[in-house]
């Protein structure tokens, strides 16, 4: 595992393989509105027309508020963070991210988690086809959705949640979410077993649909992308 020099801390990927055999360069930064209104304005409407993603029709403007205002009150320390490509001194944002900090665990609710609960990513033809980036489809980032699940983990990390992170993977994306998440070393919470103690074990119950990291999991995970940071 690679940490950074100041108090170990874990460090975020900083770039992504292409098609090549090459890296392309990422930064990780907080997600700012700028940030969602580029993303409105030049990929929401790429996913929009996707009829087999999950995150189609999501209203960033309105789930970033949302997110703030509502974790603010339940004191669940909302934060959201952009994976983008640097282009002169502005970042292309190329997956973005809304997460919770500090629920209670799936794997022990007496432990503390992350909760992701909101991420998507950018379709390369959304990259490819902004002039200015001048980007072909071989030159593009891969691995965005691997990667941008690997930001909450290393939030969890630095957080002193221990890489634990949970998420629900939306119906929207039916079987084959599930399974992308089952193959990134995710473990399903069992749909017979209680939530732990909070709002969604009343406003969505456990349907077989959670998914989360134990620590071990977690920096199994984290380890993995050790190359990339």
């Amino acid at each position: 595992m690679i940490f950074g020099r100041k108090r170990d801390v874990p460090s975020f990927v900083s770039r992504a393989p292409d098609a090549q055999g090459g890296f392309v360069p990422l930064r990780v930064s907080h997600l700012r509105p700028s940030h969602v209104f580029w993303w409105h304005g030049h990929v929401q409407p790429r996913i929009d027309a996707d009829e087999s993603r999950a995150d189609r029709h999501w209203n960033w403007l309105l789930y970033s508020a949302f997110a703030y205002a509502a974790g603010t009150v339940m004191g669940r320390r909302p934060t959201g963070y952009v994976v983008g490509m640097e282009h002169g001194e502005h970042l292309v944002p190329c997956g973005l991210l809304l997460l919770l900090g500090r629920i209670p665990a799936l794997d022990g609710a007496r432990k503390k988690s992350a909760f992701v609960w909101y991420l998507t990513t950018a379709p390369r033809e959304a990259l490819t086809s902004i002039p200015e980036l001048e980007l072909t489809d071989a030159e593009a980032p891969r691995m965005l959705g691997r990667i941008t699940l690997d930001v909450a983990v290393t939030h969890s990390l630095r957080r002193r949640t221990r890489g634990r992170t949970a998420l629900y993977a939306d119906k929207g994306g039916g079987e084959k979410l599930l399974d992308w998440y089952q193959a990134q070393g995710m473990e399903v919470y069992p749909a017979d077993r209680r939530l732990p103690r909070g709002p969604r074990r009343l406003f969505k119950p456990s349907d077989g649909r959670y998914c989360y990291y134990g620590v071990d999991a977690a920096r199994a995970a984290f380890g993995a992308l050790d190359n990339l940071r």
